[in-house]
């Protein structure tokens, strides 16, 4: 194939380039706003984004709704339809053959676990106390599985700040859990960039942030201002924070049917009757998108014939009718007449002959010759048999 042309040593380039969205999560009565919008779509909830975008576009009336389904065979499988929407129970009192539907669209927003203070338990002496202590620890770890599961990659941060320990209030106290999905920071939140705001009837009363990136979480407004209110887990997405001190003497009732002082371990708690409290989480992610870039180069004297059929003069236009075909070979007329398209400043003149081209797209070939993928320019480029053009394309992996 004549027109294809290698790529040469220095005409691909692969790099990765670094992105870093910013997101903000607003909480208040009961409700989540994410970067200040209210509305993404059809069937998304305020606060969250789609994983998928399916039915982002569908009312469910004048166009039906996308579900998953599976039709029941043989045996239970929890991740048939993306999400546990039947338990195994359901799912076995249900006639074989039957279509059991889902729903989408899946969307993702980040939660809150909050983890009461409890004492670790002690074995007891006496008759059965080593089934009391079971019981227990069971109910222990049942408890805080959540945070359990943490433990090894906290104890392994500790290099970057003893506040990683997994002691004190990670074992016996109060932990409030912040929980990020990864949808949002990809290969990690952004080290320094990560700001808990606390507001009351509009007044910012505290702000916590990495100013370290170690993952210390400082207070910088408020009574606890100075010290050192939570961690940041950068790869995992958690934010956990363990500070029980009052933030300052205002009041709000976070759910519990009375009144109290904001502290940390209320940040994110957003019942309806909490009315004076806001809270603001905002941050950066960090996604590393692969690129490869081409350049393709046609130098002069190439890419000036097409196989375009305006390219032809009408009159040379049945050419193909005086090809020659058989035992001898095939053959092609030798007078077909190329079209002047060069177009003359002057009335009722024509300019001198030149082959010219309009160069539209250009395809990207394996070592194989497989068309692996087509660029479409703007707007076609006149190639004329004297002009050099290198192209740049960019594909993100």
């Amino acid at each position: 194939m004549s027109y294809l042309h290698s790529f040469g040593p220095d005409d691909i380039l692969i790099n990765r380039m670094v992105a870093k969205p910013s997101y903000e999560f607003v909480l208040y009565k009961g409700a989540a706003y994410l970067n200040n919008e209210r509305d993404l779509g059809r069937n998304i909830p305020t606060g969250t984004v789609s994983l998928y975008e399916y039915n982002v576009d569908r009312d469910g009336t004048n166009q039906s709704l996308i579900q998953p389904f599976i039709i029941k065979d043989g045996f239970y499988n929890t991740m048939n339809l993306g999400s546990r929407t039947i338990t195994g129970s359901a799912y076995n009192e249900v006639a074989a053959g039957t279509q059991i539907n889902g729903s989408y669209p899946m969307t993702s927003s980040i939660g809150r676990h909050y983890f009461t203070g409890l004492d670790l338990p002690t074995l007891g002496i006496g008759p059965g106390s080593e089934a009391v202590y079971e019981q227990q620890l069971d109910e222990y770890a049942d408890s805080r599985k959540a945070l359990i599961s943490l433990k090894n990659t906290m104890n392994y941060y500790k290099y970057l700040s003893d506040s990683y320990s997994y002691t004190g209030s990670y074992v016996t106290g109060a932990v409030n859990m912040i929980q990020v999905p990864s949808i949002f920071f990809s290969d990690g939140i952004d080290k320094g960039s990560v700001s808990l705001k606390f507001y009351h009837t509009g007044t910012l009363i505290g702000e916590a942030i990495d100013k370290r990136k170690n993952g210390e979480l400082i207070s910088v407004v408020g009574s606890t201002s100075g010290s050192t209110v939570g961690v940041v887990l950068y790869n995992e997405g958690f934010i956990l924070l363990t500070s029980s001190a009052a933030i300052s003497d205002d009041l709000d009732d976070f759910g519990a049917g009375s009144l109290a002082k904001p502290t940390w371990l209320e940040f994110g708690n957003n019942p309806t009757s909490a009315t004076a409290s806001l809270y603001s989480v905002s941050f950066k992610g960090t996604q590393k998108i692969p690129s490869m870039t081409m350049f393709a180069t046609v130098q002069a004297g190439e890419a000036n014939n097409s196989l375009n059929p305006t390219w032809i003069e009408y009159s040379s236009s049945h050419w193909t009718s005086k090809v020659s075909s058989g035992r001898n070979g095939y053959v092609e007329p030798t007078d077909i007449a190329i079209k002047n398209t060069v177009q003359s400043q002057y009335c009722n003149y024509d300019d001198e002959f030149q082959k010219q081209t309009f160069i539209s797209q250009i395809g990207i070939f394996d070592e194989h010759k497989n068309l692996l993928g087509i660029a479409k320019l703007a707007n076609p480029v006149l190639k004329r048999e004297i002009d050099n053009f290198t192209f740049k394309l960019n594909l993100d992996m």
